[in-house]
């Protein structure tokens, strides 16, 4: 190998000895070339081209066929753009174990889905938690809105919520109406704006906003919050006047196919003012961390 490398050292300045007469022969001579207002000058006398106008149609003259342009595509006559058919999606973006230290796991999930055009369509948004380490307990939120695109990337949508929860001696539900904006920041982050007014005249509030850092074609980090709001004291449901809980998560999954994705991850659930004085009073836990194992799903 070493010889080899040897003789093409030895070889290269002769091949380039030999190559430099007909690469000089090969480049261009500009000396003999008219400057700009020479060729100018040139083609000054030269008449234009005579183009010929396209045929028109037949039985047709030129004011027919500007009249015929100027007139609305016939019925029958498909949409450039087909924003009217009827499509379906759906995405379990947590489907998840949390694995808290020193205290109850728990099976969390969160998703949504939709069936319409791009301006009208039916959601229904699902998120909740159930406890199996030790007492039996959990509560879920279940959205049906009607939703209206309003912009290019916000839609305003309006429905009900049906919301429950259990443990131990006590089941309760509620109904609320829901109104909501939901869309896309032009930093790309999704934003999930939601009011409910309860059947006991109880007014709450959501904020969702999560963002999607592709480290990779396929490896995908999410961080993700949510802050909770009441207006006023909600004893049944152990809330206080104000912002009341906030939920802070980042994710990392792996998109083996864009439908399917396993994901690793943290969240952090603080009670937040009179709240969390409550919920200490009570002797529950005011912070808690969990560790998520899950898996992303499209249909």
């Amino acid at each position: 190998m070493r010889m080899r490398r040897a003789w093409l050292w030895l070889l290269l300045p002769s091949l380039v000895w030999m190559a430099a007469p007909a690469l000089a022969g090969a480049a261009p001579d500009t000396a003999e070339r008219p400057d700009h207002n020479e060729s100018a000058r040139e083609h000054a006398d030269q008449e234009p081209p005579v183009l010929e106008a396209p045929p028109l149609p037949e039985d047709m003259t030129l004011d027919d066929v500007l009249e015929r342009a100027a007139e609305p595509p016939p019925e029958n006559f498909p949409d450039p753009v087909p924003d009217d058919d009827l499509r379906a999606f759906v995405l379990l973006d947590q489907a998840e174990y949390r694995i808290q230290d020193g205290g109850r796991d728990e099976l969390g999930w969160e998703g949504y889905g939709w069936v319409g055009t791009d301006y009208d369509r039916l959601w229904v948004k699902s998120e909740g938690e159930s406890v199996f380490d030790g007492p039996d307990r959990g509560e879920s939120e279940n959205d049906f809105l009607y939703s209206r695109l309003v912009t290019p990337f916000w839609s305003v949508q309006i429905g009900v919520q049906y919301a429950n929860s259990w443990r131990p001696g006590r089941y309760r539900d509620r109904w609320s109406g829901a109104l909501a904006l939901q869309g896309l920041t032009p930093g790309t982050v999704e934003l999930d704006l939601s009011l409910y007014l309860s059947e006991k005249a109880d007014f709450t509030a959501e904020i969702e906003g999560e963002y999607n850092l592709r480290i990779t074609q396929r490896l995908v980090l999410q961080p993700r919050v949510e802050l909770d709001f009441a207006a006023q004291d909600v004893p049944e449901r152990d809330l206080e006047s104000g912002m009341t809980e906030a939920n802070l998560d980042l994710r990392l999954r792996y998109e083996i196919l864009r439908e399917l994705a396993p994901y690793l991850g943290l969240r952090g659930r603080l009670l937040v003012g009179d709240t969390r004085d409550r919920a200490q009073a009570r002797g529950e836990d005011a912070d808690e961390l969990f560790f998520l194992v899950g898996m992303r799903l499209t249909y």
